[in-house]
């Protein structure tokens, strides 16, 4: 049996811009925040929020957003009163073997 040798080029493999992927997923994570943050207020606010969603009409039903950072996770939610009325958005950062992983 005779081995030949082949000849082509491989494909050029396209550089990764990390700065873009970075981007891309923040605006993914604050869209899908959006969206859980507009049905916390439509459905769970008391009363709930009809129309268009104002500062005024948030801050007249007491709502705020809350923050709370832990080392490397990041927790997000909607409190109206002291009630928590939406569910936590958790982000997590794990560092280890050179690589560093953003959960959300």
């Amino acid at each position: 049996m005779k081995l030949e040798k082949l000849n082509f080029d491989l494909p050029e493999i396209p550089s990764l811009n990390i700065a873009d992927v970075i981007s891309r997923f923040i605006s993914e994570q604050q869209k899908k925040e959006e969206e859980i943050f507009t049905s916390a207020l439509r459905i769970k606010a008391d009363p709930p929020i009809k129309g268009e969603i104002t500062k005024g009409k948030v801050r007249w039903r007491g709502i705020r957003i809350v923050q709370y950072n832990d080392g490397f996770k990041y927790t997000k939610w909607l409190e109206q009163r002291g009630k928590q009325i939406s569910p936590k958005i958790v982000f997590t950062c794990t560092i280890g073997n050179g690589q560093t992983r953003v959960m959300g």
